[in-house]
């Protein structure tokens, strides 16, 4: 009898490792699937081609380096001490990015804050003219018209795109360019640009 168990326990002892791998086959197929299903998905990656508030630092700290280097505005600077500028929203040339109202006004503004800390000494912040006259008429009593301060550079900055998409991957290219205009001439005394590239893969249901 001894012998009988010991001649069938080699035989049993593969039919129950096989009956166990049978049930453990669904539940690894289903962690495979899940596995599968977080890798393809840009959420839980964090990927995306918009722009976003990494982009707004890196565009702006580069932008104030480059403007502050300039030797044409430097060169104004010095004939013309504290340069008067107004600054206008970013103009949204891009193909297929939305520009909320907000980002438009935060891609200058910071640009404008950083150089009120860096060069004060340089720069006199205009208030845009719609702006002046909207809250003069808000808070102040009807009567004369004072001489406005006139600026004598504008700030400002224009963003244009490239993008390429399928239906596995979108790839995006940003140009952000800036500028700052003399407004009596006309001429441009400085311009630099900001190139962003970013791609996604998109997720398992888009």
């Amino acid at each position: 009898m001894t012998n009988t168990a010991a001649n069938l326990a080699p035989e049993r002892r593969p039919a129950r490792a096989a009956r166990a791998l049978h049930r453990l086959l669904p539940t690894a197929y289903c962690l495979l699937l899940l596995a599968g299903c977080q890798e393809n998905t840009a959420v839980s990656h964090g990927r995306s081609t918009a722009l976003d508030a990494q982009n707004l630092v890196e565009v702006t700290d580069d932008m104030t380096a480059k403007l502050l280097a300039d030797p044409e505005v430097r060169s104004a600077m010095a004939a013309r001490g504290r340069l008067k500028v107004v600054i206008k929203p970013v103009e949204n040339r891009m193909t297929g990015e939305v520009l909320p109202n907000g980002a438009r006004h935060s891609f200058i503004n910071r640009l404008r804050t950083n150089l009120q800390e860096r060069a004060a000494d340089h720069f006199a912040w205009v208030v845009n003219r719609d702006t002046w006259h909207a809250v003069r008429a808000a808070e102040l009593d009807p009567g004369p018209d004072p001489d406005r301060v006139q600026p004598e550079f504008a700030l400002t900055a224009r963003f244009s795109s490239i993008t390429d998409e399928s239906s596995r991957r979108r790839s995006a290219y940003y140009l952000c360019a800036y500028s700052l205009t003399d407004l009596n001439s006309g001429q441009t005394i400085w311009t630099a640009a900001y190139d962003i590239k970013k791609s996604a893969v998109k997720g398992f249901l888009d």
